[in-house]
């Protein structure tokens, strides 16, 4: 599955959002992709650029499970650890059009991580940031 591939590019090692994980984002995500934070629906170019902004960071993604839950829908849960220890476990109901994520929904509320990005201290709600299945 794609998600597998897509969630093992963030091994704990910075990287740039390149040719190389692009490609992976777009066999992944729907066109018509709706994601919904605080403070409304989130375009999907934003995601991607959240996206960016993890993979940036020394972060590592490990998978806890991935359950059809319907014909089309998905249970997925996973967690992020950073480089100093912290850890957010990431819950999302997954909705795909076509083998390709098009709707995201929160399960369960998660933590808030502390990271840094561009030398400045910046809080990532990661339930928002990294959607995949």
């Amino acid at each position: 599955m794609a998600f597998r591939q897509y969630l093992a590019i963030f091994g704990g090692t910075p990287k740039n959002f390149s040719e190389d994980f692009e490609p992976l984002f777009e066999q992944l995500y729907h066109n018509q992709l709706y994601l919904e934070d605080d403070n409304g629906p989130l375009s999907r170019k934003k995601v991607k650029d959240h996206h960016a902004q993890v993979l940036a960071l020394e972060w590592e993604a490990e998978l806890i499970h991935i359950r059809r839950v319907g014909l089309n829908q998905f249970d997925v849960k996973f967690r992020f650890v950073t480089n100093e220890g912290e850890q957010d476990t990431i819950h999302k109901h997954i909705t795909t059009i076509d083998r390709k994520i098009a709707k995201v929904q929160n399960i369960d509320g998660s933590l808030t991580l502390l990271g840094k990005a561009q030398g400045k201290a910046t809080y990532y709600n990661m339930s928002k940031l990294l959607v995949p299945v």
